[in-house]
């Protein structure tokens, strides 16, 4: 299933202009340096996000990646604190209070584990691929569920070098999957965003999924487009306007000829399905392989 070879570097970003063309935008922000769960050994291991053809034809129009804010996730325990964590938070907490010694603090005091929560699931902002050495017939079936879509296949260094996000508050870690009634985290890792997005419960059949997150911030940045597609001018993205608390999400622009390995459709694709997806990669100038499943159906 490996995919030798690099494909021609195109340039980035892009709204979907009328000619088919994504415009070139030089590159000002460093790569993903922040690595966590994640061994130096591993980052040519091979990543998978699997899109139906609109979320396919979004990646391609839009140049971005969509990043989904915690708090519309499915999982209801996507951003919170295991409760064995959040019990020995309020007990940490009680010294606070006996510096801040009257009720108003005490009660906001008490508040700190929900507030960390609260904010932390709206300010955080995921997107997901999966690791595994070929695509994965569970993943098709819990993530397309029919014939008209296809899997992006990637790796971890490039994800690292083809995601514009900022690196100073991004980071791409494996998730791990917890007993949420007895797993401890660290003061400090309680209190951090970004480590509490790396959660996810155990026993929920997840495990299957050996899901690799980019994890960043929902802050409109000048390497982000809007909901339409288009970029942002410099007073959509500074000052009060940065803050993305009307939408679910952001996307977030990519490097598609660096991102993409290989393109596989989904088991069962009809010939008309493959021939679309070529001309759809055709119009926007990006050259990858386009391949078919090696599952004959779901």
């Amino acid at each position: 299933m490996e995919y030798q070879g690099q494909p021609p570097i195109i340039g980035w970003g892009g709204t979907g202009q009328k000619t088919g063309v994504v415009p070139k935008i030089k590159r000002l922000v460093d790569m993903i340096n922040n690595i966590k769960n994640i061994h130096q050994t591993e980052l040519d291991l091979l990543v998978w996000r699997y899109l139906t053809f609109p979320k396919f034809i979004s990646l391609v129009t839009y140049g971005a990646l969509w990043f989904a804010k915690l708090n519309i996730l499915q999982d209801q325990f996507e951003g919170t604190l295991p409760i064995a964590t959040e019990t020995q938070m309020r007990q940490y907490n009680k010294q606070s209070k006996k510096v801040f010694n009257t009720p108003e603090y005490h009660q906001q005091i008490d508040n700190w584990p929900k507030d960390i929560v609260s904010s932390g699931r709206e300010l955080t902002v995921v997107n997901c691929w999966f690791l595994g050495e070929n695509e994965s017939r569970d993943m098709w079936t819990g993530y397309i569920g029919s014939n008209e879509g296809v899997a992006i296949c990637s790796s971890i260094r490039r994800l690292q070098n083809s995601v514009y996000a900022y690196p100073e508050f991004s980071l791409i870690g494996r998730v791990q999957y917890v007993d949420f009634d007895k797993h401890v985290m660290s003061m400090y890792e309680a209190h951090q965003a970004h480590e509490i997005a790396l959660l996810k419960q155990k026993g929920k059949g997840f495990e299957v999924e050996h899901e690799i997150r980019i994890v960043s911030m929902s802050i409109k940045t000048p390497w982000c487009v809007n909901m339409q597609g288009s970029h942002l001018t410099k007073e959509q993205y500074t000052g009060k306007n940065m803050n993305n608390f009307e939408n679910k999400g952001i996307y977030i622009c990519v490097d598609l000829s660096s991102l993409i390995q290989l393109v596989v459709l989904a088991p069962g694709a009809l010939d008309w399905f493959e021939l679309l997806v070529k001309r759809v990669l055709k119009l926007f100038k990006f050259e990858c392989p386009v391949i078919r499943s090696k599952f004959k159906d779901f």
